[in-house]
């Protein structure tokens, strides 16, 4: 299936249409675009065989849909009804006849007047047969009816996700998948995989309010939600900035899969992303004194606590900007104007100071926890890789610092000095990880910026080499 790219914090974990769930669907319903065409033809003749000596009327009811007067058919079936409400192999035929009558329109919006009826008189049938004191055949061949429809419709709006070619013939593809997966929920409302998949159109769609609509509404019908229907949800409210819900929904899910370390992080995630970076501290902390040689719990309070130093670098990186754009625009004005600029120049600065101050606190918190993640899990290419992108991105930050100081040639030297030290941090971490996976580009791709950084010439070329670079 097609899917938008995904911006979140590279944490989202989108679960959509191509999972097992749905590969085993559709090989169960295999050609049922075929099929779809003979299917009421065979449904009628098979009722009419195991029928005919107690309702002669299948007959009628039968030769008027081969022949495709389905306002004959359907009146048959009413007549029936008037003449026996109880008659339930009468209201089991309107049903028929109703979403046979659908299936002659090629628009799937045109069909949904037609399978509202028919799951009317589905439900009608059903409701008389399980009152009765011996269940009748007809009400398996209720439900293989209606999961016969429900599939059509459903796969119908998969392949034009999952088919290349049917997608760029589809006109609004995304909106036509839709429409056949609400056909699908109308004719079988308890489908709850149904609106999963609704779910996963709608963000591709950037409609994340019915999105989060739709897999609630999923979620509500499944007995017990699994890990990947957990972590769809919980992304989809982080994105939506909902984050009472997220946290709801992670502690809920911690419960139901403790062993899940997963869900910590959304946990985390919720509580940074909500301005709460204390609690998320707190709640990992706490999990780290029950169990302190669980890397896990290091690694998710170290990543997540670095994606809050991560946005504030940036919004200091943005502030820096606009001082130097708003210094450029001071040189032409004067009294008050170019004091007023200068105020706004003076609370900048007073801003950025603080959030620096926050991004070297939260930064060393982030440094020990994956300091003990290296540690713990010394052949763990991905703690090292990370540890060496949290120092390389400290490099960074204090080289911004450094060309935006002002008159003050030590503090210049202070923060080149120190950059630099990071510098060489990250490239110690980096060349772990290469060390543990050569046959990664992106170590080497990461060591030729290090090494270029450094003045490391003759290092940066042959990582260039190794990364595919040259």
């Amino acid at each position: 299936m097609r899917q938008k790219p995904l911006t979140y914090c590279g944490i989202l974990h989108i679960w959509l249409l191509c999972n097992d769930k749905y590969n085993q669907n559709e090989r169960y319903y295999y050609n049922m675009k075929k099929f779809r065409i003979l299917l009421p033809i065979f449904l009628l003749a098979g009722i009419f065989w195991a029928c005919e000596t107690t309702d002669p009327f299948v007959n009628d009811v039968t030769l008027a849909v081969f022949t495709g007067d389905f306002e004959s058919a359907l009146q048959i079936t009413e007549d029936a009804i008037t003449e026996d409400p109880n008659n339930y192999i009468a209201h089991y035929y309107k049903g028929v006849v109703l979403t046979a009558w659908a299936d002659t329109y090629d628009i799937p919006t045109e069909r949904r007047s037609y399978y509202e009826r028919a799951r009317i008189s589905f439900e009608t049938a059903e409701e008389l047969m399980i009152g009765l004191e011996e269940e009748p055949e007809e009400l398996q061949d209720l439900y293989d009816t209606v999961i016969a429809y429900w599939a059509d419709e459903y796969n119908a709006g998969v392949n034009i996700q999952t088919d290349d070619s049917l997608f760029s013939a589809t006109p609004d593809p995304f909106q036509t998948s839709l429409d056949h997966f609400y056909n699908a929920v109308t004719i079988n409302p308890d489908s709850a995989m149904t609106y999963q998949v609704m779910a996963s159109t709608y963000f591709q769609m950037d409609n994340i309010d019915n999105a989060i609509a739709s897999y609630e509404k999923a979620m509500s019908m499944l007995e017990r939600p699994g890990i990947d229907d957990y972590e769809f949800i919980i992304s989809l409210y982080l994105v939506d900035n909902r984050y009472e819900p997220a946290l709801n929904l992670s502690q809920e899910a911690m419960e139901e899969y403790p062993g899940e370390t997963s869900f910590v992080q959304f946990l985390a995630d919720a509580y940074i992303q909500s301005g709460q970076r204390d609690e998320a501290i707190e709640l990992i902390e706490g999990l780290i004194e029950q169990d302190p040689d669980n890397p896990q719990y290091r690694r998710v309070l170290g990543t997540q606590i670095y994606q809050s130093v991560d946005r504030a670098t940036s919004e200091v990186t943005e502030l820096y900007r606009e001082i130097f754009d708003l210094n450029i625009e001071a040189r032409n004005l004067s009294g008050s104007e170019r004091e007023a600029i200068e105020t706004r120049i003076a609370e900048m600065q007073a801003q950025i100071e603080e959030m620096e101050a926050e991004i070297d606190e939260y930064t060393q918190v982030a440094l020990r926890e994956l300091h003990r993640v290296v540690e713990l899990e010394p052949e763990s290419e991905s703690a090292n890789f990370i540890l060496a992108i949290i120092y390389q991105n400290r490099a960074a930050n204090l080289f911004e610092r450094r060309n935006n100081v002002v008159d003050s040639s030590d503090l210049v030297a202070e923060y080149d000095d120190r950059a630099r030290e990071n510098l060489e941090q990250a490239r110690i971490y980096y060349e772990r990880a290469a060390e543990i996976n050569p046959d990664n580009p992106e170590n080497w791709h990461s060591l030729f910026q290090v090494y270029t950084g450094l003045g490391m010439e003759e290092e940066a070329l042959d990582a260039m080499e190794k990364a595919g670079l040259d």
